[in-house]
């Protein structure tokens, strides 16, 4: 008997765990279709040995894959070397939300803060920014379902690089999220790249330079690799960026280390481009060795006896040290140091003049152009007639009584000085880099963007440096004044942008702007509200100016 009930309560006790493992079972098929399930709510896509589940974006049919890593994460003995592939391990990967802007001060955040204060908005529109050293990531903003016929070999990609100086600024700004261009039939790419110290930096014990010009060189790497995936062609990629953003591209669209990488670019207000007095590597190696004092706590000559080098910390010890504190000495050592790109033997090979010359660069047409009032923002409310002599003086190429003389002519002491660091900074080498290329029998197109919005704050910054962004992306900030002109601006600039990526020319979208092939009369195509595009083709801005300029650099 006893043997029996024995049997009995070991049936039942099979039988329970029989019944756990089955209702686990459910349970878990249960949880695994609630994942599938919420899954497949989200676009998901296999790329680069990954499952990337990203998001829908606010533009219907467009699709947003944030945050994606296109190289390793350089920290540690990574600091200061040339980005290394990514390659993903399996699994999946969130791909809904921005990784950390790259290491930087609140310098932009602080800008775009005081913008919306002064529109009538609130500082707190702009929350903190989430900075890191591993910072190298990428967004991607792609129809859903691409216009294009499935025999054709995809949409045209545009990749867009963020300004900053090279030292602030991040690929997802509110102004470069890239939705409602996409929805116009193209993939669109922002990209992150190291900045200020992290990004340029040079050290006699460094086998590289421009860290940050290598980072971009390997997102466009995996954009070959990776973007067909995403309905894009690699066989079109358009680079376009603003300030900073489009001097680096400026560099890269002439580098040999660009051949295969891109085809065409869109340089947006230049900075200069950091070419007229391009920086050696050695200049930059002294500098990266002034920093190594300032860490050092030394005070030391500026000028390094090469005995003492040893005694400064080596690049090794440089890596250890904390990124917060890394930055916060550099922002004091460079204080005044534009951080541009330089001669490294690799990427940058010569002079712009000598690159310029021989005419075998990746780059095949270019769409350039400036604001009229760059500057005017920070010179608004000057009154001493002497500060238009002090800024001549100070300038480093428009610097002559002849310069003087033609901006006496403006009796508007702030517009004076706008004209000046405009066209000192921006527009006079936009022309120049643009008078090269066409010489190489490259098709060039310029603009000039003039659109100065409605109301009293407006007409205090004018058409000021970034302005045309919102228009290009078609992101108008909530607290922006945005007129039915504004709108239709855009919608008249997106179509331009687009179809320069997709065929190389703004014609059909834009049928009367002539190709540029030197400054002249009737050469720029001028976006204002409200546009009548035969109306707006003028002579090249600045004429006398430019012309100061060009002689200046080019003897």
């Amino acid at each position: 008997m006893f043997a029996k009930t024995r049997k009995v309560v070991r049936g039942c006790a099979l039988f329970l765990r029989h019944f756990r493992r089955v209702l686990l079972g459910v349970g878990g098929l249960v949880v695994s279709f609630s994942a599938v399930a919420f899954a497949e709510s989200k676009p998901s896509l296999l790329v680069n040995g990954e499952t990337l589940i990203g998001a829908h974006s606010a533009a219907p049919g467009v699709d947003a894959f944030l945050g994606v890593p296109f190289a390793v994460a350089p920290i540690g003995e990574l600091r200061w070397q040339a980005p290394r592939e990514f390659h993903g391990h399996g699994g999946t990967r969130p791909a809904d939300r921005f990784a950390p802007a790259c290491m930087q001060s609140t310098r932009i955040l602080d800008w775009y803060r005081g913008m919306a204060e002064r529109f009538g908005g609130s500082r707190r529109v702009f929350a903190d920014l989430d900075t890191a050293e591993d910072c190298l990531y990428l967004n991607i903003w792609a129809p859903t379902k691409p216009a294009e016929s499935s025999t054709s070999s995809g949409l045209p990609v545009m990749v867009f690089v963020h300004g900053g100086s090279n030292r602030s600024g991040w690929s997802f700004e509110p102004n470069y999220h890239g939705h409602r261009l996409a929805a116009e039939g193209v993939v669109v790419v922002s990209i992150a790249y190291r900045l200020g110290v992290f990004g340029f930096f040079a050290h006699p014990q460094l086998a590289g330079a421009n860290f940050g010009l290598q980072d971009q060189l390997a997102a466009l790497r995996w954009i070959q690799r990776n973007i067909a995936n995403f309905g894009g062609d690699p066989r079109r990629v358009t680079m376009f960026g603003e300030s900073s953003g489009a001097g680096n591209i400026a560099a890269l669209m002439l580098s040999p280390a660009s051949r295969g990488l891109l085809q065409r670019a869109i340089l947006q207000s230049g900075s200069a481009f950091g070419w007229p007095k391009i920086r050696t590597l050695a200049d930059e190696q002294a500098r990266g060795l002034e920093l190594a004092r300032a860490l050092d706590g030394r005070q030391s000559p500026k000028i390094v006896d090469p005995s003492r080098m040893a005694a400064l910390p080596q690049i090794s010890a440089l890596r250890r040290i904390d990124a917060k504190t890394l930055l916060r000495v550099a922002e004091e050592v460079y204080r005044d140091h534009y951080h541009a790109p330089v001669i490294d033997g690799e990427i940058i090979t010569a002079g712009l003049d000598e690159q310029l010359a021989r005419a075998d660069w990746p780059l095949q047409q270019l769409m350039i152009g400036s604001n009229a009032n760059e500057y005017y923002s920070a010179t608004a409310g000057a009154g001493d007639p002497a500060a238009v002599d002090r800024a001549v003086a100070g300038a480093e190429i428009l610097n002559t009584a002849k310069v003087r003389e033609i901006l006496s002519a403006t009796p508007d002491v702030a517009l004076a000085l706008d004209r000046l660091a405009t066209a000192e900074s921006m527009l006079c080498p936009a022309q120049w880099l643009a008078a090269g290329v066409a010489r190489a029998g490259r098709p060039v197109w310029m603009y000039q963007f003039a659109r100065v919005r409605e109301g009293a704050v407006a007409a205090q910054l004018r058409a000021y440096h970034g302005a045309e962004l919102p228009y290009v992306f078609g992101t108008h900030d909530a607290w922006l004044p945005t007129a039915d002109a504004d709108r239709q601006l855009t919608q008249r600039m997106m179509a331009a942008w687009v179809e320069f990526a997709r065929s190389g020319s703004p014609l059909a979208a834009t049928p009367h702007w002539p190709r540029f092939t030197a400054p002249g009369p009737r050469t720029v195509m001028q976006w204002n509200a409200p546009l009548d595009e035969a109306a707006a083709i003028i002579d090249s801005p600045e004429p006398d100016l430019c012309r100061i300029y060009g002689e200046k650099i080019r003897p």
